[in-house]
């Protein structure tokens, strides 16, 4: 553990020279991290990230952590534990990340968190979040928690989706709905775009993501109580009402007084980005702004590198027109332009 805290302390003064070099009286500074998918607070994945958290809120000034979803990974699959267990590990993993930053955490739920792909009842995240782990004025409806967060010295909007939504546990063959649901979506619409202010979008499934495999293969769920099957294309998703919501981004975008600057995200465990409408690998980013994708940030005991983690801080530069994306641990920096 001391070589590991050691090199993640070199790879955080590294970031916080270059940090230097960005910051403005404007500047917005998010650590990010996602697709733990850890099993409890004593997990290695655990182990690898609170001393990070503590490292960069000791070294570094920044004004919220980001999660971008999927804290846990398939444990009803794995484990078939129960809703009650699978919350007490909840609050244990998510007091211990709160402990480590001292800021606020700014949580989206991914699929593997609820409701999602294992079939924990649609309230589920949000009675572990409410009024706690979200923000207070967030609206908690069968699509999850969603909300907006301003920054007023950035002129910028924060907004946080939720993806997917609702999960029919009682069904002979489950299945959740990839979808942001017609509540968020007039909530995206008629609220959280209905702004002049920059706009930065949290997704944890990227707007891109579809499901390409094979579409009647199935994969062991749990629905909180019992095992059962679902189609492996339903629990890996289709976004059905994608472009809806592109539509009310797009609304927003070309409106004069207004720039969408990017949307976030997690899912794909893989570090990739996208230019507006770029095309590439049989898929296509829909959105009229950036899409940075970050990797998972912890990664398997299988994998050869250099420290074994990854997180990215991002900066955000209103006066620059700049987002950079610093990398602490494996990987590389990126940069945008807006």
């Amino acid at each position: 553990m001391y070589h590991y805290v050691e090199k993640v302390t070199a790879s955080i003064e590294e970031a916080k020279e270059k940090l230097e070099h960005f910051i403005t009286e404007d500047s917005l500074v998010f650590p990010i991290f996602t697709d733990l998918h850890t099993e409890d607070i004593d997990h290695m994945h655990m182990k690898k990230l609170i001393p990070v958290l503590e490292l960069i809120t000791d070294h570094i000034d920044y004004d919220a952590t980001i999660n971008l979803g999927d804290n846990f990974g398939m444990l009803g699959r794995n484990l078939h534990i129960t809703n009650d267990d699978l919350k007490a590990r909840f609050e244990r993993v998510f007091g211990a990340v709160y402990a480590a930053t001292k800021h606020p955490v700014i949580n989206v739920n991914g699929n593997h968190d609820a409701p999602g792909t294992d079939f924990f009842n649609p309230d589920f995240w949000n009675s572990i979040v409410r009024g706690r782990y979200g923000n207070t004025m967030a609206v908690y409806d069968d699509s999850g928690c969603y909300y907006y967060i301003d920054y007023e010295k950035a002129n910028t909007r924060l907004v946080i989706l939720s993806l997917p939504h609702d999960s029919d546990v009682e069904s002979e063959m489950p299945t959740p709905i990839w979808g942001f649901g017609k509540k968020q979506l007039m909530w995206m619409k008629e609220t959280a775009l209905n702004t002049d202010k920059d706009v930065i979008i949290l997704s944890h499934v990227p707007f891109f993501y579809k499901y390409t495999g094979d579409m009647e293969s199935t994969r062991e769920v749990w629905t909180g109580s019992e095992a059962r099957v679902s189609y492996a294309s339903a629990l890996c998703g289709l976004i059905e009402d994608i472009d809806e919501a592109v539509e009310i981004i797009k609304e927003y975008d070309n409106r004069p007084d207004t720039k969408l600057v990017a949307c976030l995200s997690g899912h794909t465990h893989e570090d990739s980005f996208w230019l507006p409408g770029e095309e590439k690998d049989g898929y296509r980013n829909p959105l009229p702004c950036h899409q940075v994708v970050t990797t998972a940030t912890c990664l398997t005991q299988n994998e050869e590198s250099e420290i074994g983690i990854k997180l990215d801080i991002a900066v955000w530069n209103p006066s620059k027109r700049e987002l950079n994306m610093i990398r602490i641990g494996d990987g590389e920096d990126r940069k945008l332009i807006c």
